[in-house]
């Protein structure tokens, strides 16, 4: 199997096979991660970049069903994952899966109250565009949530330093059972 076609570009056999494994992997993560986000707005607007199969936007919705979810993956293969495990979500317009990547966010700046990003920071071909990308879609006051399990082969060694550098402050990182997370605001 294809590293490459498994978790960076899912595509093909190899992908769904990634698909499978990250969604059942992935649970524990995404659930650290949604109790990271703690209260939203009613009605907020969540932003999830590289949401795989789905299991975030699923696991954010149980906790926050009123909010909105906008869901930014460049994989054809993980849209079609997650539209399956999201559908009633998204026939009820409470999620909005897009076709891009973190170096082109297609959302409106400052439009989002919080975002999440699991697993795929380390994957971006430039992480500092994404970052500044995800800081422009982000309304102040926003928080963000960057995750990484162990299988992923955990956080650049910069990532604090990337985070403060774009902007971002009371950055606060920590080690769970479920793995590493970044916690930081959109001032």
């Amino acid at each position: 199997m294809g590293m490459y076609e498994m978790f960076v570009r899912p595509a093909g056999r190899d992908g769904n096979a990634g698909g499978r494994l990250m969604a059942q992997e992935g649970t524990s993560m995404a659930r650290e991660v949604v109790a990271l986000l703690g209260s939203l707005p009613p009605r907020g607007r969540v932003l999830e970049v590289g949401f795989g199969p789905g299991v975030g936007i699923a696991t954010l919705l149980k906790v926050h069903p009123e909010v909105q979810v906008y869901g930014v993956d460049h994989s054809a293969l993980m849209h079609e994952h997650a539209a399956a495990r999201n559908a009633d979500a998204i026939e009820a317009g409470r999620v909005v899966l897009l076709l891009g990547s973190a170096g082109y966010l297609p959302v409106e700046d400052s439009s989002c109250d919080a975002a999440m990003v699991v697993d795929n920071l380390h994957f971006w071909p430039d992480p500092h565009a994404g970052l500044r990308e995800l800081h422009r879609a982000l309304r102040p006051g926003a928080k963000v949530v960057c995750a990484f399990t162990p299988p992923s082969g955990g956080p650049p060694s910069s990532l604090v330093e990337m985070f403060a550098q774009t902007g971002f402050e009371e950055i606060d990182e920590r080690q769970t059972t479920a793995g590493y997370l970044l916690h930081a605001v959109r001032p």
